[in-house]
């Protein structure tokens, strides 16, 4: 049991170092393995990185995996964009976002 805690914290020690190492390199975000990164433009649109898969779709919410968590975009006229293998646009009028863990 106590070495399974070991292995947890030695992960996220090791994944601290490596998410150190991508950033003073200025990698961008979608080179840090099981990472998610999405960015805003206001509220009208919000390009995603590294999901996972959609959950759900339609035009008032769009529900996704994001790995060990599903983010919602709620919104109103939402709509996908632009969907690639491993990215993303979702644009609309965006009212809220949740993170459910």
């Amino acid at each position: 049991m106590f070495r399974k805690k070991k292995d947890k914290c030695h992960n996220s020690v090791r994944r601290e170092k490596l998410h150190d190492i991508v950033s003073d390199l200025q990698l961008p975000a979608g080179a840090l393995p099981n990472c998610t990164h999405f960015e805003m433009n206001g509220n009208r649109e919000v390009m995603i990185e590294g999901s996972r898969g959609i959950l759900q779709y339609d035009e008032n919410i769009i529900r996704l995996n994001m790995g060990k968590m599903i983010a919602s975009f709620c919104g109103r006229n939402l709509s996908i964009k632009c969907l690639t293998q491993d990215s993303l646009i979702i644009e609309g009028f965006i009212k809220s976002i949740e993170f459910i863990t």
